[in-house]
């Protein structure tokens, strides 16, 4: 029976997927963000006509690139989600920081900072990394989050404490290893992740919400920054 006008077979999906796997291994390479269509299409072992074939243009390419590499992280999302959520709230938080600080120097950093670098600005490549890296682990750390509320350990909104959360502890590591700052303002990552998971648990442990009044609109520039 012949395939229905549009549809793809399977051997399409398959052989896709298969050379968008080599794509997000080019990525992660340390110029992998700024390789041209044709840099690509060696990395992938393939010609430029077959790369355009299964992606289009290279935002697409990259986009598929970067969906590859958020499937490789299905071990860290996993002990995000639930391992050692029996501790209490403190503990539980400075131990998933511990595992961000190590998966960085596993592959983690590499996966996040060439999505990054991909991303920005991009209509096509920003929302891929949007959905296959970075709300990954935050829908992850929100799960995490859950099981303590659930045990009256956290209060708010949970989409909201796992940015405060994740978001500082990410900023970090790229100042210090992706961006090099380690080379001229060293931080130290322990202390700096002992005292944002004590001011976290302070903040969101269940305390009285703090009042903040609403006040007048910022005072900014007329003109954008050029």
């Amino acid at each position: 029976m012949p395939r229905p006008k549009g549809r793809r077979n399977h051997r399409f999906e398959e052989r896709r997927r298969e050379i968008a796997g080599r794509i997000g291994q080019r990525l992660i390479a340390p110029d992998g963000a700024r390789a041209s269509l044709r840099e690509l299409a060696s990395a992938a072992g393939v010609s430029l006509p077959t790369l355009r074939h299964y992606f289009g243009d290279r935002d697409g390419v990259l986009a598929a690139g970067v969906e590859e590499l958020g499937r490789t992280g299905a071990f860290w999302l996993q002990a995000t989600r639930s391992v050692n959520t029996e501790l209490p709230l403190g503990p539980s938080m400075r131990w998933l920081l511990d595992m961000f600080a190590i998966g960085w120097e596993r592959g983690v950093g590499s996966m996040m900072s060439s999505g990054l670098a991909a991303g920005l600005e991009s209509d096509v490549v920003g929302p891929a990394v949007v959905d296959a890296l970075l709300e990954p682990m935050l829908q992850a750390t929100e799960t995490r989050l859950a099981e303590h509320r659930r045990r009256g350990e956290v209060q708010g909104d949970l989409r909201h404490a796992a940015l405060a959360l994740v978001c500082p502890a990410l900023l970090a590591l790229m100042h210090q290893h992706g961006l090099r700052g380690a080379r001229c303002r060293p931080l130290d990552l322990p202390a700096f992740l002992d005292e944002h998971t004590e001011r976290f648990v302070a903040g969101w442990g269940g305390r009285a919400p703090m009042s903040v009044p609403h006040g007048q609109d910022p005072v900014v520039p007329d003109e954008p920054l050029r």
